[in-house]
């Protein structure tokens, strides 16, 4: 089937996310917010035809995302200011998981001193339109601590960095010993 008028990139070999990408969501959807699903370091991936030792990223429905020291430092600001944790929680890349962040394509990053561009991280606290309600209610029907842990489990990862959610499960971690 042929395409016309359609972006030049749109069909490129990419395995994951690039800037490109990044400025076909924000084209399409005026932000790229993406929520984590997995975070977690690799050896030896093939990143669009090279090997890479690295972190990552993955998403629903998006590429998984090569993720550079600048950003790693960015979401670990954002989970500690999020989630008021020390500094060694907010970098432990598990804790990542369900939290929104913000991409945007720079074009002044560099790598080995050239110019070429890259995603890069935006500063902003999540603003949570996940309904606590729910997760609440069944938090609220844990009777012992292996409720509690089985009900966790249950909850979708933007449910579990609300803070009133995290808040309740401390609680009953708590009362529930």
């Amino acid at each position: 089937m042929k395409e016309y008028g359609i972006d030049s990139m749109k069909y490129r070999k990419s395995t994951h996310l690039a800037g490109v990408d990044v400025e076909g969501i924000i084209a399409e959807k005026g932000k790229c917010i993406l929520v984590i699903k997995e975070s977690y370091y690799d050896t030896n991936v093939n990143v669009s035809g090279n090997k890479t030792d690295g972190y990552f990223l993955e998403f629903d429905n998006y590429k998984p995302m090569v993720v550079n020291s600048g950003n790693r430092k960015q979401i670990a600001k954002i989970y500690k200011d999020l989630h008021k944790c020390t500094p060694t929680e907010s970098r432990n890349i598990a804790n990542w998981v369900g939290l929104e962040i913000e991409l945007y394509f720079d074009e002044n990053v560099k790598m080995m001193g050239k110019t070429t561009g890259g995603i890069k991280v935006k500063y902003q606290l999540p603003t949570n339109k996940t309904d606590d309600k729910p997760a609440l209610a069944m938090l609220g029907e844990c009777k012992t601590l292996e409720d509690l842990k089985t009900t966790w489990g249950e909850l979708q990862p933007n449910e579990k960095t609300l803070p009133t959610v995290l808040a309740k499960k401390e609680e009953l971690k708590t009362k529930l010993k």
